[in-house]
């Protein structure tokens, strides 16, 4: 069941109460059944009396919650507006903001905001596992109004680094793109430090071939890749209205995330569900809790 083509009256009709949900939700967690974190074990002792599920291991009598290493631990917002949120952020070149997921599952704004927050993060992580390999073409661009044809960066402007793996055929497969903090506010200029540590950060080591071309008037531009980055901006200034640049790594990220699935014909729900339940760190965890409605 592919979940991602899922329309929004068909997800939310499907996942139509919480014991759907925990069914779901143990199944994506533990696919081969109970798994005990500390020994290993595969037998547990369910306690139902709570909200939600909690295991007790047979063997080592460690206890674990269904929610437990994801985004969702500690929350008692319910599962159903945890997964429309998650599903609403995966579709393919829309996502969602914090306003419009906010009036869809009846919370404050503030609670919409940091879940949405905690997707990204997870979104981020992914990327961050996945470096470019193979053939690497890298470009510099902008994002942000107005354009200015100078030596000097206008306020409004960000400088950006799109890099890509290339096929045999020279066609971009697996993109990045990465916000450039320059070290003066009206410097124009992506330095070799720029691109040394976009290499570091996001390239494998092992990769030998990497064209690089960051004048952003010279003819050797790759038009793919600026067109890729125009894309990017383009969405972002029709879902959110602009970014600033405190925010905008992470959702050129969340762009890049769909682009790159869709891309490689992977189900983004499915993938993104998984993210966020299995490779979520509790050092970025936010409590929203006292912001539920």
């Amino acid at each position: 069941m592919d979940i991602s083509s899922f329309s929004y009256e068909q997800f939310h009709n499907y996942f139509s109460s919480e014991d759907i949900c925990i069914d779901f939700l143990f199944q994506t967690k533990w696919p081969s059944g109970f798994y005990c974190p500390r020994c290993e074990h595969r037998h547990a002792y369910v306690t139902t009396t709570r909200r939600l599920p909690l295991y007790e291991c047979s063997r080592c009598r460690f206890q674990v919650s269904l929610l437990s290493g994801t985004i969702m631990e500690g929350s008692r917002t319910e599962l159903r507006k945890w997964l429309l949120a998650i599903f609403l952020i995966s579709r393919t070149h829309i996502g969602t903001t914090a306003m419009e997921l906010s009036r869809l599952i009846k919370v404050t704004y503030k609670t919409a905001w940091l879940i949405l927050h905690k997707i990204r993060t997870s979104i981020v992580q992914a990327d961050n596992q996945s470096p470019l390999s193979g053939s690497v073409q890298i470009n510099s661009a902008i994002y942000g109004k107005p354009f200015n044809p100078t030596v000097h960066k206008h306020s409004q402007e960000h400088l950006l680094l799109v890099g890509s793996s290339l096929n045999d055929s020279g066609e971009p497969t697996h993109i990045k793109i990465k916000h450039v903090t320059p070290s003066h506010p009206t410097n124009k200029h992506i330095t070799k430090f720029d691109i040394s540590t976009f290499q570091e950060q996001h390239i494998e080591p092992t990769v030998k071939e990497i064209h690089t071309t960051t004048g952003f008037y010279t003819p050797k531009r790759q038009r793919p890749l600026l067109e890729i980055a125009k894309q990017a901006s383009t969405w972002i200034n029709t879902t959110f209205h602009g970014i600033g640049a405190r925010h905008l790594q992470s959702y050129l990220d969340e762009f890049c995330y769909r682009i790159n699935l869709t891309t490689s014909k992977i189900p983004v729900f499915e993938n993104l569900i998984k993210c966020c339940i299995l490779k979520f760190t509790a050092a970025t965890n936010l409590c929203e809790d006292t912001a539920c409605q």
